[in-house]
C-alpha cells in the first residue's frame, strides 16, 4: 500500500492566491482611498463652518456698532431739531414783538 503525503500548503494554482491578494489589497485600498475623500470633504466642511460662524459673528459685531452710532446720530439730530424748533419760536416771538 502506498503512502500518501497530504500537503495542505501548498496550492493547486499559485496564481489564484495572488489574485486574491492583488484584489483584497486593491480593495483595502480603493476603500482608504473613499474613507479619506470623505474624511476631507467631512472636515473641510467643519472648518468652513466654524470659519463661516465667525465671520458672521464678527459682521454681527460691526452691525451692532453701526447701528448703535447710527442711533446715537439719530438721537443727536433729534435734539437739534427740537432746540431748532424752539429757536424758531422764540424768533417769531421776538418778531412779533418788535414792531
Amino acid at each position: 500500500m502506498t503512502r500518501y503525503k497530504l500537503d495542505y500548503f501548498s496550492t493547486p494554482n499559485p496564481q489564484a492566491t495572488v489574485r486574491k491578494r492583488s484584489r483584497r489589497w486593491a480593495a483595502t485600498f480603493v476603500g482608504g482611498i473613499v474613507f479619506l475623500a470623505f474624511a476631507l470633504l467631512f472636515f473641510g466642511g467643519l472648518d468652513t463652518a466654524f470659519r463661516y460662524r465667525g465671520q458672521h459673528q464678527s459682521l454681527q459685531q460691526q452691525h451692532d456698532a453701526l447701528r448703535l452710532r447710527y442711533d446715537s446720530l439719530y438721537a443727536a439730530k433729534l435734539q437739534t431739531d427740537k432746540q431748532l424748533n424752539m429757536i424758531r419760536k422764540q424768533l417769531e416771538l421776538l418778531q412779533k414783538s418788535t414792531p
